[in-house]
């Protein structure tokens, strides 16, 4: 089975997982080589309880990472799925994400959210972002879209309030792409607002064609759907036909994500999964 010209398939880098700074050292060039048109990077900062059994505590931040494998590849785009906003300083991230994207020759979509770990807020010292970790992405979303437009900027909100500042360099790409993940209400509201495209997980292809004709009908235009999916090593045998499913309700990007699974073993899943898809 051979991939649609019109559909990307992303892979999720093992950057949380022990082993992960040497996998991306050579994964990040093989995957480009493979075919895969998207790298994506995972964003938790510590290990905390609630996470026990799924995630540990071996977290690349996924910046840095991305700015490592940018200088690895050339073409494969480069993206967060998801960056907890919340958890930064919105002016701080958008000069991190300009400058990857001008080292990258603008390779970047940013996937964004909220958190959900308030030990993780705690931790960082933003426990009062909380609550109100939704509207702290909102104004996050507009903070970073009026630093890339350049030359002067202000902004007042209800957590960044600031003027007469000048922001340079601007991303290569005319407009980064934001990518917003969630599909919860709030999240749906939030893509509608802002997305450039929507970008859940593992939801079904009948749910995601549900949800995002909510967000079309919300936001009064098109937004780009997409999944990530949670695989293990026994979905690689029905995966074509997983991909053509999604493919069928508008779904123009399938991101590969083989969670839990030690970073030598993402190395073999990947390039398994290319031959399947891309081959």
């Amino acid at each position: 089975m051979r991939r649609d010209a019109d559909r990307h398939i992303g892979l999720v880098l093992p950057s949380n997982e022990p082993g992960g700074a040497a996998v991306l050292s050579t994964l990040p060039a093989r995957a480009e080589s493979w075919g895969y048109e998207s790298l994506w990077f995972t964003d938790h900062v510590v290990g905390v309880r609630a996470m026990a059994g799924t995630y540990g505590a071996y977290w690349l931040d996924p910046l840095v990472a991305m700015t490592w494998v940018a200088a690895q590849t050339s073409s494969v785009r480069l993206g967060t799925g998801v960056l907890v906003l919340p958890h930064r300083d919105a002016v701080l991230t958008a000069k991190m994400v300009a400058s990857i994207d001008v080292f990258s020759g603008g390779r970047v979509d940013l996937g964004v959210g909220t958190g959900w770990s308030r030990s993780e807020f705690r931790a960082l010292g933003v426990a009062d972002r909380y609550e109100a970790r939704g509207r702290v992405t909102n104004e996050s979303i507009e903070v970073m879209r009026a630093c890339w437009a350049g030359g002067e900027v202000e902004y007042h909100g209800d957590f960044f309030d600031f003027r007469h500042i000048e922001f340079e360099p601007t991303p290569v790409q005319p407009r980064v792409p934001i990518w917003v993940g969630g599909d919860s209400p709030p999240a749906i509201r939030r893509a509608a607002a802002y997305a450039d495209v929507w970008h859940p997980h593992d939801l079904t292809p009948a749910d995601l064609q549900a949800k995002a004709e909510q967000i079309d009908e919300r936001a009064g235009r098109r937004v780009t759907r997409t999944v990530r999916l949670a695989l293990t090593p026994d979905d690689l045998a029905g995966l074509g036909d997983l991909v053509d499913e999604y493919g069928s309700v508008g779904c123009a990007s399938v991101v590969l994500d083989f969670r839990s699974v030690s970073s030598e073993g993402v190395v073999g899943l990947a390039e398994k999964a290319a031959e399947l898809l891309l081959g």
